[in-house]
């Protein structure tokens, strides 16, 4: 596709992959030298503010007239059908519930609720999946109009779909390694482990949401997936589960939650492909 047929221009591309990677080494920097827990919150909002900065370059560049709701929705602010949130929030319940599931069949005496009744863990647990997850955009939304708001349609119309999915979710999870090596993020596994098993879940996850914020034309649903996704593999299901080697069979370095989620990703990704080879 030509230069000027695109939303964003090469240089404006070029710029946010820079910022990012320079503003969150400086951010992950000060968070691991002694920063408090509000540079966690800067760090996941550093994707936003490169996208805001990249997309006003773009529009300097090509000498457009600047407007509010054509800046808005280059960042992935599109209202888009209420199928694509639901979807946000029930898929990271299935990759995630499900290895969780299995390794309580394994070690049933690990799961809190071991012989508890459905409606009483319904109970307890529905309130959090929902305010959680509301509470959890906060932070997850920063994110999001960075990856899939911005990066995401801005690569596609440069290397095509395939491409795209895989690169962004690659760059994302290689965006949290200095966290991974010296933040103490997920630190229950030996390093050489956790870095690729890390990386081996949330390039898949990157998929899935890169899919959702493509079909939809908005980075909504992605920042309700990865809400989702942090409030029930870290503020649910985590909490109600014990076990020293839960980490290589659950959560985000866990075996059985990276066989999930690639599964997930490879079926949306041949369905979506193929009907819309068909349409």
């Amino acid at each position: 596709m030509n230069e000027n047929n695109r939303r964003w221009t090469d240089g404006s591309v070029k710029l946010y992959v820079i910022l990012v990677i320079v503003l969150s080494a400086i951010v992950e920097a000060i968070y691991i030298l002694g920063g408090n827990g509000y540079m966690v919150i800067a760090l996941m909002w550093t994707p936003a503010l490169c996208a805001m900065i990249a997309n006003i370059v773009s529009i300097r560049q090509k000498k457009e007239k600047f407007s509010l709701k054509k800046y808005l929705l280059d960042l992935g602010f599109g209202v888009c059908n209420i199928i694509y949130i639901l979807l946000g929030f029930i898929l990271p319940l299935i990759y995630i519930m499900i290895p969780y599931m299995i390794y309580w069949t394994m070690h049933p005496t690990d799961f809190a609720y071991h012989g508890v009744a459905l409606d009483l863990i319904l109970r307890d647990c529905l309130p959090v999946a929902f305010v959680g997850t509301v509470i959890n955009m906060l932070t997850a939304t920063g994110e999001e109009i960075g990856w899939r708001g911005f990066m995401v349609p801005a690569f596609i119309e440069r290397i095509g779909l395939k491409k795209t999915l895989l690169f962004t979710g690659l760059f994302w999870s290689l965006w949290h390694l200095p966290l991974l090596i010296f933040g103490g993020y997920m630190a229950e596994t030996p390093l050489l482990y956790r870095i690729p098993a890390f990386i081996l879940c949330i390039v898949p996850v990157g998929i899935i949401a890169g899919l959702l914020a493509y079909k939809s034309k908005s980075m909504w649903p992605a920042a309700v997936l990865h809400a989702a996704h942090n409030n029930f593999d870290q503020y649910i299901f985590s909490v109600i589960t014990r076990g020293e080697d839960m980490m290589y069979y659950v959560s985000e370095t866990g075996m059985f939650t990276i066989i999930c989620a690639w599964i997930l990703a490879v079926i949306m990704y041949v369905v979506i492909t193929k009907n819309e080879n068909r349409e």
